[in-house]
């Protein structure tokens, strides 16, 4: 999707060289023109790599385009001064409009289609005084990308509950018609857990957390009786179906709107068996300030599905977890993700404090009723109790290889790149 718009831009350097000022900006302008479209498009795709690709180029030609308009537009030398203090002052109010006012204006993210349809708006502008054919090519391409922008406007909030936007970005709440209904969180676009709607299927601990899955088997596998959990990472709450009565859960989460949909869009927490707290903050920081809580489980969920935060993968934030663990505590990592390979990272860390390491591979095969919504999952599940992975429960946990390439993650160093899947 990306190599056309590449191809241009490489053809440009042959062809426009030493060539009038003219030939360089309807070039761009047509390159800059055609990659507009397909930023669109593609605006919600999670396909990495080609996407990747697909808005360098873009951003490139749309810079070209820019910046070559910009230089045409340069006043006399005698009013240079207030031209590049323009130029200044455009700049930092463009960086601004998007750290911060985007954040506070916006309910969604949106910056990206106001963005290209202002592009758009500026094409149509410079070419009102060139030929009618540029002219007729420009308001073409301006309802074009209207047109796109609205429908892809409209996919982005159909079914949406509630919509809300903070620092940490967009959390969307929607519900699936299914039977049962389901009603699931997304934070940009990954899901980050859900629920079934209806008796007796709310406290089903669906999506990423099924029976089967490493949350459910480890469950299984724990002897009766009061437990202490620590949950770094909410989501829908969906894990707190497993609570029973005598339990102590406490669950980190750093988003003030995860925590308020949680509880407004979701009855996990409010149906769970066992008495919750909530620390509001980072969960790794939290932990390393509180004294040892002696948690017989640690669930570190704070992964979600393109995005991963170093700083809970490396040696200093595991020696916070294992400060935390009970004497036969266990910690689960959700190694679930569609471009990161956590594994090998796991299983340094693991090694690194003595804790063995087994991966838990689910991958339900349910097409109908409310066990279709079990997903696919890959749960790491760390302990130095070898009677615990010896349950039947863990028949299936395979290890994990080692890489020679992946050593151990620190807070000073670390190579994300070495373990994206390809």
């Amino acid at each position: 999707m990306w190599v056309l718009p590449l191809a241009l831009y490489l053809i440009s350097f042959i062809v426009c060289f030493d060539r009038p000022a003219w030939y360089h900006r309807g070039f761009w302008a047509v390159t800059a023109a055609l990659s507009l479209p397909l930023m669109i498009y593609f605006a919600d795709s999670l396909a990495l790599f080609q996407v990747s690709g697909l808005y360098a180029a873009g951003l490139f030609a749309v810079c070209m385009f820019c910046h070559g308009e910009l230089a045409s537009l340069k006043p006399h030398p005698s009013q240079l001064t207030r031209f590049y203090l323009a130029m200044s002052l455009g700049g930092a109010l463009g960086a601004l409009s998007i750290a911060i006012g985007a954040p506070l204006l916006l309910s969604g993210y949106y910056e990206l289609h106001i963005t290209v349809t202002v592009i758009a708006l500026v094409l149509l502008w410079r070419s009102l005084n060139s030929q009618w054919v540029w002219r007729l090519g420009s308001a073409g391409l301006l309802a074009g990308v209207i047109f796109l922008v609205h429908q892809e406007l409209e996919e982005y909030r159909l079914g949406i509950r509630e919509m809300e936007r903070n620092f940490y970005g967009v959390v969307r709440t929607r519900d699936y018609p299914s039977e049962p209904g389901f009603r699931y969180m997304l934070h940009g676009a990954i899901n980050h857990g859900g629920q079934l709607q209806g008796e007796p299927f709310e406290m089903m601990p669906a999506t990423y957390y099924g029976p089967s899955s490493g949350y459910g088997r480890l469950f299984e596998a724990m002897p009766e009786g009061p437990k202490r959990v620590g949950l770094i990472g909410l989501g829908a709450g969906a894990l707190a179906a497993y609570a029973n009565t005598g339990d102590q859960w406490v669950i980190y989460e750093i988003n003030p709107v995860v925590v308020e949909l949680a509880k407004k869009e979701f009855s996990f927490l409010g149906r769970m068996k066992a008495p919750y707290e909530i620390v509001l903050g980072d969960g790794r920081l939290a932990l390393e300030r509180e004294a040892p809580r002696q948690y017989d489980v640690l669930a570190v969920d704070a992964f979600s599905g393109d995005s991963i935060p170093i700083h809970l993968v490396t040696r200093e934030a595991m020696a916070a977890y294992v400060k935390h663990l009970a004497p036969g505590g266990v910690i689960v990592f959700q190694a679930t993700n569609r471009f990161v390979d956590l594994q090998p990272v796991a299983k340094r860390l693991a090694d690194s404090f003595g804790l063995e390491a087994v991966l838990i591979e689910d991958s339900p095969q349910f097409t109908t009723g409310p066990e279709r919504w079990y997903l696919h999952t890959d749960q790491i599940v760390m302990t130095k109790n070898k009677t615990l992975l010896q349950h039947p429960a863990f028949k299936e946990a395979k290890a994990i290889s080692l890489r020679d390439d992946v050593g151990v993650f620190t807070d000073d160093h670390s190579n994300l790149l070495r373990i994206l899947k390809h």
